[in-house]
């Protein structure tokens, strides 16, 4: 768009609008616009407008209502002097800009006061904005802000005066504080209120009382607190109002409302909802009529009725009341009262009795989300297609249902199933595949059913199957599909996994763990594009583990199989690798390698334990800066300890989101109008890793929550190095079973996150540094097995928890908790012998040399002899003057020298 910049360039005289959006305009082209007085829209948004801006070319467009200037790097305008104000400017957008704060006023009395509609959203301020900024503009009705900075408390101050205001929105500016009476009053004009998300605390200003021109009151994701009475059962004119995730106490009465008759839309998920003194009452007839209602509690309560006042609820489209504690079943009846129902969630609702259906049909509805209640009897099977004929989300998980599924299904066109965490068996029915050829999403895992798996319809891109008693081979038609997730896992099935996964182009998570699945693992797998997440642990499978140049997958759990090395070049480099658990396979030879394949990738668990891996630790290792997680335990790794682990941060901030704790809810969770979660469910990343001398399995946020290194059972030699204690931010280390020598490290006592400490099994000599006790996070100590001398670390803070079995075999330790002082009482020989005064000898010396030299030549031919004729006793004596000269060295080096 160079050419429009050129000072020849003339526009066509006529032009009523201009779009120049993601250009490189210039500020050279706002001054060259003029001569086109019948333009009324003008975008030059998404360009490189920067610093000051002269509008004075703008003076001639005496029509233009609209400017957009958003998305450049505008700090201020000025114009020339004699220039005049675009005196009919209506909108003016400055979205995502760098305002002056400090010449705000200025730049909007260049630009025009006639301005109504101001935008000002994403803005990087440059100081504190006020609401006096704004007072010139006495027509002005909408003031958008969200998401900006510098805006403060002190902003409020002022508020009174912009008396035409009729909508402001202030959301995601993170205020943070109590939220300033003002002049709220002033504003009587004022139709529209936005302040989500800025971390306002306390009591909503009284003077909220006389905003009763007030539609929209949006207060979602604050800290408010209160009671809904006067300051909101003024504002009778509301339609929508939103207050999720606050802290306000709610009764469930909702008499606070009864003058509302404008009322729509209540969004109050996330409050204190609470039984009121109404509530037992006489039920009371609303005015309003509702068409969506989202309430839920973050208190436990008893369990109550659902609101007398629903039973005058006739326009309902949307209700969600996850999370309250209801009596009863299911609520048919709001089902048969409101026809205009599309959605209707009670998951976690503590509903009991059997499912039932309305008597008559409800046909708008496509949504319905009774998950985890207590549920029980079957699966209702008549007419529920003839209800529910629009029906497209059905969630019945984690309730106590059993019996067989319903054929009925296959009448329906669902989208999506879920039946799984229930106590369904028989087989799967052949007509639920049917389901008119819609069914996307089907999840019955955790159930008992069992026998072949049938036809999958083509459509189908979630499927979730495991935890029951399937077995048999896995239908090949599962690959003619366009399945996105698929989960096999905890079955009973058999075979190879079949080439034909190269069908499956759009698979994204393969689950098929805890089998009886054999052979290699297919190249097809590895040719995937969109496969990220991948678990075959837990079967069969042999040979090398392909390589994963030509996949994106982020995480592989191959563990417990019969795996016994890598290909060549398995990885590409930076890749995005975050989980490879290998562990318990029969891998062999090195891993440097596969080490240089993954060097800066983003991986953070390494889990190699229990394979018959050799060599050195590559200090190529040091490059997964990422790492959280490595256990190369119960290998035959020999050498020494790379210097460089210790400067590994070992950090588990900003975890993949996958690893964390997550609702795995199957429907959307913030609006109906979504459709369900388009892939896997987001089942909780886990990994196993021993700590504290047992063996856990981390899920989820714990996981996010672990780091740790295992290098233990190995070869290891040398000293520990002295670098490890720099990592400060590691939850256990276990280095036992190793033949590690030297001192343990003084700065061991920098470890202050550490939990459990694990030194046993080795050659460690010399004290235990007294500098330990500092660690108050330390749960677990062992140093048992070495050749550690000298007193204990006082018993303070953690160190007054460990016992003996801590320290067990150092013969030279000493101190409590051992029995061994540091400071034996000397030892006092009794001299009341009575000897015979006329005899100086009980022995005559002569017999008695003789005697000894005889025996003991003897005793050394004998055993002479037994340890020629005796190898394996031959192999013992050795080992044991070895070990008894071995203790006498470092008994006279640590007390003599």
């Amino acid at each position: 768009m160079s050419e429009c910049e050129n000072d020849s360039f003339k526009w066509p005289t006529n032009l009523q609008e201009i779009w120049l959006t993601y250009n490189s305009l210039s500020n050279k082209f706002v001054s060259s616009l003029s001569g086109l007085p019948r333009l009324q829209f003008l975008d030059l948004s998404y360009n490189q407008l920067k610093g000051t801006i002269n509008i004075s070319g703008l003076s001639t467009l005496s029509s233009l209502t609209n400017l957009d200037l958003s998305y450049n790097s505008i700090h201020y305008f000025v114009a020339d002097q004699g220039s005049k104000s675009l005196s009919r400017l209506d909108v003016l957008q400055l979205n995502g800009n760098m305002i002056d704060g400090k010449k705000l006023k200025e730049s909007l009395q260049a630009l025009s006061l006639s301005i109504k509609h101001l935008h000002m959203s994403s803005n990087n301020f440059k100081g504190t904005i006020l609401a006096k900024d704004f007072h010139d503009l006495k027509n002005l009705e909408g003031l958008r802000l969200d998401g900006s900075n510098n805006i403060e408390n002190e902003f409020f101050k002022s508020i009174g005066n912009l008396t035409s205001l009729k909508a402001l929105s202030l959301s995601y500016c993170q205020i943070n504080d109590t939220l300033p009476a003002a002049d709220w009053s002033k504003l009587k004009k004022l139709e529209e209120l936005y302040l989500i998300q800025n971390g306002f605390e306390g009591f909503l200003p009284i003077s909220f009382i006389n905003m009763t021109s007030l539609r929209i009151l949006e207060l979602s994701h604050n800290h408010f607190i209160g009671h809904f009475d006067s300051n909101i059962a003024t504002l009778t004119s509301l339609e929508h109002f939103g207050f999720t995730e606050n802290q306000f106490e709610i009764p469930v009465s909702f008499t606070p409302f009864a003058n509302h008759s404008n009322l729509q839309v209540i969004h109050g998920k996330g409050n204190k909802v609470r039984l009121d003194s109404q509530h037992s009452l006489q039920t009371w007839i609303p005015k309003f009529q509702l068409q969506e209602l989202r309430m839920s509690s973050t208190i436990m309560t008893s369990s109550f009725q659902l609101p007398k006042f629903l039973l005058y609820q006739t326009n309902l489209t949307s209700l969600d009341f996850s999370s309250l504690k209801l009596k009863g079943g299911f609520p048919h009846w709001l089902l048969e009262n409101n026809t205009k129902l599309t959605e209707v969630v009670f998951e976690n609702c503590s509903l009991t009795g059997t499912m039932q259906i309305p008597l008559r049909p409800v046909r708008e509805l496509w949504s319905i989300d009774v998950s985890n209640n207590i549920i029980i009897g079957e699966i209702p099977s008549k007419n529920i297609s003839s209800i529910y004929p629009k029906l497209r989300y059905l969630n019945m998980s984690k309730n106590y249902m059993r019996g067989s599924i319903s054929r009925e299904f296959g009448r329906m066109k669902l989208h999506s199933l879920d039946l799984s965490n229930n106590q369904l068996s028989g087989e799967i029915p052949e007509d639920i595949f049917e389901a008119r050829h819609q069914l996307k999403f089907l999840r019955l895992s955790n159930n008992k059913l069992e026998g072949p798996i049938f036809t999958i319809p083509t459509k189908l891109e979630i499927l979730s199957l495991n935890d029951n008693n399937f077995s048999g081979r896995l239908s090949s038609n599962i690959f003619n599909t366009s399945i996105v997730s698929l989960d096999v896992s905890n079955n009973h099935l058999v075979g190879k996994i079949s080439s034909l996964l190269k069908n499956l182009s759009g698979l994204s998570e393969l689950r098929m763990s805890n089998n009886n699945f054999e052979g290699f693992i297919p190249l097809e797998l590895t040719q995937l594009e969109d496969l990220k997440y991948l678990d075959l642990s837990q079967n069969n499978l042999i040979g090398l583990l392909p390589s994963f140049r030509n996949s994106s997958v982020k995480y592989i759990h191959l563990s417990n199989n019969h795996l016994t090395g890598f290909s060549k070049k398995m990885f590409i480099e930076n890749s995005s690798l975050v989980m490879l658990d290998l562990s318990h396979n029969e891998i062999s030879g090195g891993i440097q390698d596969m080490i240089e394949d993954l060097s800066y990738s983003k991986l953070k668990f390494l889990l190699l334990k229990g394979n018959h891996i050799t060599g050195d630790i590559p200090k190529q290792l040091c490059q997964l800066i990422d790492l959280t997680m490595l256990d190369l335990s119960d290998n035959k790794f020999s050498g020494e300890i790379p210097h460089c682990l210790g400067t590994m941060p070992f950090d588990n901030k900003n975890l993949d989101p996958l690893l964390k704790a997550s609702k795995g809810r199957f429907f959307a969770e913030e609006s109906i109008s979504q459709a369900p979660l388009p892939s896997s469910e987001h089942k909780k990343e886990k990994a196993s890793f021993t700590s504290k001398r047992s063996t856990y399995t981390y899920i989820g946020s714990i996981l996010a929550y672990m780091s740790g290194i295992d290098l233990s059972h190995n070869k290891l030699k040398g000293n520990i190095p002295y670098e490890l204690g720099k990592l400060t931010r590691i939850r256990a280390l276990n280095l036992s079973h190793n033949n590690l020598i030297g001192q343990i490290p003084y700065s061991f006592s920098n470890l202050v996150q550490t939990e459990s400490l694990d030194l046993s099994f080795n050659k460690l000599s010399g004290e235990i540094p007294s500098n330990l006790i500092i660690l108050t996070s330390l749960e677990v100590l062992s140093v048992a097995h070495n050749n550690l001398s000298g007193p204990l670390p006082e018993q303070k803070n953690q160190f007054a928890t460990f016992d003996e079995s801590s320290y067990e075999s150092n013969p030279f330790l000493c101190g409590p908790p051992l029995p061994k002082s540091c400071h034996p009482a000397p030892r006092v020989i009794p001299n009341d012998l009575d000897f015979d005064k006329d005899n100086d000898m009980l022995v005559d010396m002569y017999v008695f040399s003789v005697s000894f030299v005889v025996s003991y030549t003897l005793a050394l031919l004998a055993t002479a002899t037994t340890l020629y004729i005796n190898p394996y006793w031959r192999q013992a004596w050795f080992y044991y003057m070895e070990l008894v000269t071995l203790n006498c060295y470092y008994f006279i080096m640590d007390n003599f020298l």
